[in-house]
């Protein structure tokens, strides 16, 4: 019976064992050295251990540390350590901010067990990886045999052995096609033996036709069957070979040539269906978004509430009418809901971007952008050519018109993280290109908003930017950017 492979996190739980321990071990030596008796009785000592363990533990989960771990090279593994302790301590931080505990001086506390947490976690994956990596080469009993056609060999065996790690021990080489050669596929062996040695060690073993005739009397575990472009699957063969209890893995060539790099083998509708898309997310990284969604949007109404009083007060004595201001935007997959901001711009907005856009050359652009916008509260220009900018622009340069989608975020049409929501006229001008773009919820913000969104004027910039987010999203990126955003507002860099 094949035991399939633990994803995700889930694989890790050793390597995160192994970190925490160095966690409770740093900070149990911060501890002695500063206080140096009674640290078993100290309440306040157990409360750090249990946030820090915790904390830890959920910044290793949503950061993803041990992606592909084994893969990770000394200084890659060293960025990692650093990025995940950056984010405990600053949780830490605020976590013992608002907490009301007092007990020892975590900063001397912190001086030692920070040191010796980042030498001793480095010192142990870097120790565990090589213990992993050798006994999976000495002891792993799993072999693997792989059936291919030998115009194959040059392009999957390289690839097979540099993804192997250890994992499979290779039994074989079955010639498929119809009409096999050894001699000829032994002759591709030896052109790969330069660059990998370990390629003497896999002989030739069977054809195709003999493939079911050599399982029945050689051990194997597990068969890597490659298809190629344009050939059959051999359903007679796999159902064969599965029939006699052994494990085969089918690899179909002929879906490299689809651009979208998430591929994932699903049941549709009773039938068995390879699923593309441009991005993918697992149910754990959608529950986990959400959460941060929620909290994010939690915080953000209840600011947004305290400014209504002052900033509705300053849009209301400057134009007076609503301080709110609402506009059918398209969401993700083109589905239209309502958008909430604050007002930042006269009430006869709309109905004069039309002309605008004429006077200015944009009636036909995907993104109307204007450097000084005469429809915002406050906006004009003085005789000496130079522009004032009013409330309309102060609360624009600060984002604080932003604030109410925090609402939108609540209630699911938004996100905290995403690509910004284009409105309904836009929407109909894009072509099949640009509506990637919406293939996810859309975001307060996102990677093109940290990238200087008043410097990107091109349209097409902005899809590349919205289809890198969504090819290669993570919840790691998405706090990247939220902390970018932060950043990108203190310093009024990339405001319009």
């Amino acid at each position: 019976m094949y035991k399939r492979k633990l994803r995700g996190w889930s694989q890790h739980v050793d390597f995160m064992l192994l970190d925490n321990l160095c966690v409770f071990l740093s900070l149990l030596a911060g501890f002695f050295i500063v206080e140096r008796e009674g640290v078993f009785t100290s309440r306040f000592f157990w409360s750090i251990v249990l946030e820090a363990l915790l904390i830890n533990l959920v910044v290793m989960i949503v950061l993803d540390t041990y992606h592909s771990v084994l893969h990770h090279s000394p200084w890659d593994e060293m960025i990692r350590l650093l990025s995940q302790t950056g984010h405990v301590i600053l949780i830490l931080l605020v976590f013992r901010m608002l907490s009301q505990n007092s007990g020892t001086d975590l900063s001397k506390v912190a001086l030692y067990a920070i040191p010796l947490y980042i030498l001793s976690c480095y010192v142990v994956r870097q120790a565990y990886k090589s213990f992993l990596k050798k006994k999976h080469h000495i002891l792993n009993r799993h072999s693997l045999l792989i059936a291919l056609e030998t115009s194959q060999i040059p392009t999957v065996i390289p690839r097979i052995l540099r993804s192997n790690y250890g994992t499979y021990r290779f039994s074989g080489i079955a010639i498929m096609g119809a009409d096999p050669s050894i001699e000829a596929a032994q002759e591709e062996l030896r052109k790969l033996l330069e660059l990998y040695p370990e390629v003497g060690t896999i002989p030739v073993v069977t054809t195709g036709d003999e493939l079911e005739h050599y399982l029945t009397n050689h051990w194997v575990d597990e068969v890597y069957l490659d298809v190629p472009p344009k050939a059959n699957l051999p359903v007679d063969l796999i159902n064969s070979l599965m029939g006699m209890g052994i494990t085969i893995h089918t690899a179909l060539s002929n879906l490299d040539d689809l651009e979208s790099r998430h591929k994932n083998v699903e049941w549709i509708c009773g039938h068995l269906t390879i699923t593309t898309s441009l991005g993918y997310i697992t149910g754990r990284d959608v529950l986990l978004k959400r959460l941060m969604d929620i909290a994010g949007g939690l915080v953000g109404s209840l600011i947004t509430i305290i400014l209504t009083i002052p900033v509705g007060l300053a849009i209301w004595i400057s134009d007076p009418g609503p301080i709110f201001f609402s506009q059918t935007r398209i969401g993700e997959n083109g589905k239209k809901f309502k958008m909430y901001k604050f007002r930042s711009m006269y009430m006869d907005a709309e109905s004069r971007k039309k002309q605008i856009a004429e006077s200015t050359g944009q009636e036909d652009q995907l993104m109307f952008k204007l450097e000084h916008d005469p429809r915002i509260i406050g906006q004009k220009q003085l005789s000496n050519g130079k522009w004032k900018k009013g409330v309309g622009g102060w609360i624009r340069d600060l984002s604080i018109d932003e604030f109410p989608q925090f609402f939108n975020v609540l209630k699911g049409d938004m996100s905290l993280v995403g690509t910004r929501p284009p409105t309904v006229d836009e929407w109909e001008r894009y072509e099949p290109f640009h509506r990637s773009r919406m293939s996810t919820r859309p975001g307060i913000t996102g990677l093109w908003q940290v990238s200087g969104r008043s410097k990107i004027r091109d349209f097409d910039t902005v899809v590349r930017l919205d289809r890198e987010y969504i090819e290669n999203w993570s919840l790691r990126q998405d706090v990247h950017i939220l902390f970018k955003t932060v950043w990108v507002v203190l310093t009024r860099k990339g405001a319009m």
